[in-house]
């Protein structure tokens, strides 16, 4: 396996860690930010559940449990197509 597919595997377990709930949307938000988007030189499948990350952490405390939802509605979206997913 090359280093590349497996930062991709990575991806994908903390992507059904928090779509399980083993781990809070936004700490697993900024893992796949930083570990594994930056490391992947930014694919742009990952820019919509950064830029949800992002906007998580720029939340108000009344609208971060959406922000949350929306992390986790997108982790969604990404499992459940190709994968890893195409540019």
């Amino acid at each position: 396996m090359t280093a590349e597919a497996a930062r991709w595997e990575l991806v994908r377990w903390w992507l059904r860690m928090i779509v399980g709930g083993s781990m809070a949307p936004a700490d697993g938000g900024d893992l796949i930010t930083h570990e594994g988007w930056g490391a992947l030189d930014r694919p742009k499948p990952l820019r919509p559940l950064v830029e949800t990350v992002e906007a998580h952490h720029t939340a108000d405390g009344t609208r971060r449990g959406a922000r949350e939802r929306a992390i986790v509605t997108e982790a969604e979206r990404l499992l459940a197509g190709p994968w890893p997913p195409a540019d």
